[in-house]
């Protein structure tokens, strides 16, 4: 039986978005919105619980509201309507960008009005609807990138993506952690607001039809979502490979900051270390990972960048012995943060290439939605596993995963890394043969 996905002639497909939109604002209205995507996450996990902590919320309610960020999880409900309806005068996915960067906006402005401790249960039905409307934008950027660029531009797209992340821990962690604590919460939404603004600027200039207009029209069908898991080695990849590839990263990267609380640690210097100094080597390590795909390719960067998801989450077991040092908080931190945002580059360059135009933002969020259910369990299991065995144990078990992920991967990975480089290489886009019908 023949495969039902196929390498597509994309002749002249580089030469109409070059004309049409400079390589450098493609990456500058990405960059802008990747930036913005984990914004309202960042504000509410760190400036919004600890101000409604501060005033006095309890921590079983604060506990128990944590559950509210799912929503963002659950986007792959809705993703499918975000590729089969769209706006003709706008643009498919610009109209979708466009309407939810002003929910946003407008969200933060209405957050600005409550205040945390009074109106606890108003601002969760409010982060509740700002969630609905990121994850929503999330899927339409996904889609929108996957579209606008040419398969060499992946890498560093999609370490821009990974960057983005970082620089919304940097934002939406520290910055407005320091204005609500030093001058107000109503300050640090307006803040917020301003960011998630920004975008519209570069957002109002996309002329999507202009840029696009040579790939199949956005639609959606239950049979394409199943024929994308028939592409060579898509299911193994999806559910076996990748989630055993980042699972011991996940796993000591989000057992640092319990760590550091459990030994004694300020909230201040917490934010500080963690937050910002890992944040940023997160922006340096997504950016330099997206070059180093682009250059040696996807096969050697799967193990390149393995490698060193096993040297972030080994360094956490030196902090485990030596909690109180801020030398080797600092150190880990960074090499921790730096090998999860580059680790992630590299998925989500793989995601991109298997992506098929005309349903990108559904096939995209297949993938997105899965790294986060891992990163959901993974960090939850780590923590109470932590509790119950003690944070060295825990470090050194992660650590022995990731090296047997990247061994696994480097295994069992090659059908679908092979297709990726065929695709990114042949600057061709996989479509099923269904996809107009």
């Amino acid at each position: 039986m023949a495969d039902n996905t196929a390498l597509q002639d994309p002749a002249g497909s580089s030469r109409t978005r070059s004309q049409t939109m400079a390589r450098g604002s493609r990456l500058a209205l990405i960059a802008s919105l990747y930036s913005t995507q984990n914004l309202s996450l960042a504000a509410f996990n760190y400036t919004f619980l600890i101000a409604a902590q501060n005033a006095g919320v309890s921590l079983e309610l604060i506990g128990a509201a944590t559950g509210v960020a799912m929503i963002l999880v659950l986007k792959f409900v809705w993703a499918p309507l975000v590729d089969r309806v769209g706006s003709r005068s706008l643009g498919h996915y610009r109209g979708w960008i466009i309407a939810c960067q002003t929910a946003l906006t407008i969200g933060a402005l209405a957050l600005a009005a409550l205040d945390p401790g009074r109106h606890f249960a108003s601002i969760m039905i409010v982060f509740a609807l700002i969630f609905l409307f990121a994850g929503t934008q999330d899927v339409a950027t996904d889609a929108a990138t996957t579209r606008l660029l040419d398969p060499q531009d992946r890498g560093i797209g999609n370490g821009i993506q990974s960057a983005g992340a970082s620089f919304a821990q940097i934002v939406g962690g520290g910055l407005l952690l320091l204005i609500s604590g030093s001058v107000s919460w109503s300050a640090a939404m307006v803040t917020l607001a301003v960011f998630s603004g920004l975008p519209l600027i570069l957002v109002a200039r996309w002329r999507e039809s202009e840029t696009t207009d040579h790939l199949p029209t956005p639609h959606v069908s239950t049979r394409q979502v199943l024929s994308f898991f028939r592409q060579p080695g898509v299911v193994r990849w999806t559910f076996a490979v990748l989630p055993l590839y980042v699972v011991g990263g996940v796993i000591t990267y989000n057992v640092i900051r319990p760590l550091l609380t459990d030994a004694g640690w300020s909230e201040a210097r917490i934010g500080t270390i963690v937050v910002i100094g890992g944040g940023t080597a997160g922006v340096l390590a997504g950016v330099a990972a997206g070059w180093l795909i682009s250059r040696v390719g996807r096969q050697c960067s799967m193990v390149l960048l393995g490698i060193a998801q096993v040297i972030g989450t080994a360094v956490t077991i030196w902090l485990t012995l030596t909690p109180t040092s801020i030398a080797v908080a600092a150190f880990v931190t960074a090499i921790s943060n730096a090998s999860f945002a580059a680790t992630g580059a590299f998925l989500y360059t793989i995601a991109m290439d298997l992506t098929r135009p005309e349903s990108s933002g559904t096939d995209f969020t297949a993938f997105s939605t899965l790294i986060q259910i891992v990163m959901v369990i993974g960090g939850g299991l780590g923590i109470a596993l932590a509790g119950v065995l003690g944070f060295t144990v825990v470090a050194i078990g992660a650590t022995a995963v990731s090296a047997a992920g990247i061994a696994i991967a480097t295994l069992l990975a090659r059908p679908v890394i092979q297709r990726a480089e065929a695709l990114a290489t042949a600057g061709a886009i996989p479509e099923s043969e269904n996809s107009n019908g």
